[in-house]
């Protein structure tokens, strides 16, 4: 797939969202905005000691200590998602599953959790990281599926209740697959975030299963606009390495595959890698990373 294949689903896509949203507005001056992504690693996996179970309390104080307004998760399934609505009551969430596995709830989503008594979703919506993003993907010949695995993204924009600001945040998981599938999905948030109304404050974040800075799909995902917030921090703390296979940052895994991207009037003042443990349990096989952000 590449983006010139799919003129038709992309047109339409885009002409919903400029007929819903037009130009932003809102409050003059600069509002602080926290956020962070967090690939939470799915409960289903075989992870022992580290099982959903036994480290989901931390995930939850780990997001509580630093109270971001807006949280994107990855790797979430139904029950992971219900546990934390239920346990950190000053959010709520949108987005659904990718809907492979059979059913609603089967297999992960990418949501995004919001302050509600903070901002307001405007609107929102999904879409895949498939040849065609409107609709979800479908098997075929048994296991096989669309290129990129039918990989999702959700997207909002939100309303600033304080100031009236208003700002995009969209969230995702890029295959595991390097190479063009990679750069496909790249490219195809690139060129809807390049449609969004001029002037826009806007947010990617996810995990992006590639390397931040020397790698070709950030290369294509920073090259329209967006930038990494890593990069253009006044102040990074920790390591820039996102990845710690529930331990601590090591010699051995050193690539940041968990990105914070922004565009527009928005600035960056600080990114830290949160190494939150508790005794040397991490709450995920990913550090999350949170950012502080400005927009002006």
């Amino acid at each position: 797939m590449t983006v010139q294949t799919v003129p038709r689903a992309l047109a339409c896509m885009l002409l919903v969202v400029g007929l819903l949203t037009g130009p932003v507005t809102g409050a003059s001056g600069q509002v602080p905005l926290d956020v962070m992504t967090f690939n939470i690693r799915t409960a289903n996996g075989r992870d022992g000691e580290n099982n959903w179970p036994l480290r989901k309390e931390l995930v939850v104080e780990t997001i509580g200590r630093f109270a971001p307004q807006v949280v994107g998760l990855q790797e979430a399934l139904d029950e992971q998602i219900e546990y934390l609505d239920a346990m950190l009551p000053d959010y709520r969430w949108l987005g659904i599953d990718r809907g492979l596995n059979g059913g609603v709830g089967l297999s992960e989503a990418t949501p995004i959790f919001y302050r509600y008594r903070e901002l307001s979703p405007v609107e929102s919506g999904n879409f895949w990281l498939t040849s065609t993003p409107d609709t979800p993907p479908v098997r075929r010949n048994g296991n096989r599926r669309r290129r990129g695995g039918g990989r999702i993204v959700t997207w909002a924009r939100f309303y600033h209740r304080d100031t009236g600001r208003q700002f995009y945040v969209f969230n995702t998981h890029f295959t595991l697959r390097r190479g063009q599938s990679q750069l496909d999905s790249a490219e195809l948030i690139a060129t809807l975030v390049a449609a969004l109304p001029a002037g826009a404050p806007v947010i990617v974040m996810g995990d992006f299963n590639n390397s931040a800075e020397d790698s070709d799909t950030w290369r294509v995902a920073t090259a329209g606009g967006l930038g990494d917030a890593w990069v253009l921090a006044g102040e990074t703390r920790g390591p820039p390495v996102t990845y710690g296979d529930f331990g601590p940052p090591g010699d051995a895994l050193m690539e940041r595959v968990d990105w914070i991207l922004v565009g527009g009037p928005v600035a960056v003042r600080s990114v830290e890698t949160v190494l939150h443990n508790d005794g040397g349990r991490y709450p995920s096989d990913h550090y999350p990373v949170a950012a502080h952000l400005e927009m002006r």
